[in-house]
């Protein structure tokens, strides 16, 4: 029997998870075990906190948290949510790092997985080298 792979939660600022999630499944297929939260405005910090608890009581596994933005209402979610549940936590989520980290998850867990969901995040993040002009 197959161990289930951790839970991935996406919590951004407005509907920006939403996208990548849907642009992440253009490329890569159906993903699971992914839950997405949208800050939205009016919404205080207790309201998302809320969400993401009710979530994770009912997974109870661990989960790897992406958040948009060091800092901000989601990230400190997760961070004050950390204390309670067992979750890794990682900010400044792009669209590489949900695919691999979608793909990563069959092997990873944990702290392991989030260093390497960083890592990836951290790698698509360049300057292009651009051919030089005539």
């Amino acid at each position: 029997m197959m161990k289930q792979k951790s839970w991935v939660f996406i919590i951004t600022h407005g509907h920006a998870g939403e996208a990548l999630v849907k642009s992440a499944e253009m490329i890569a297929g159906k993903m699971k075990y992914v839950e997405v939260f949208s800050l939205e405005p009016g919404m205080s910090p207790e309201d998302i906190m809320g969400q993401i608890k009710e979530k994770l009581d009912e997974v109870r596994l661990p989960v790897l948290v992406l958040t948009d933005l060091y800092g901000g209402t989601p990230f400190n979610a997760a961070m004050a949510l950390s204390r309670t549940y067992n979750i890794q936590l990682v900010c400044g989520i792009n669209l590489s790092m949900l695919i691999e980290g979608d793909l990563l998850r069959e092997t990873l867990s944990g702290r392991e997985l989030a260093v390497a969901v960083q890592k990836i995040g951290s790698q698509a993040c360049c300057v292009a080298e651009l051919p030089n002009k005539m």
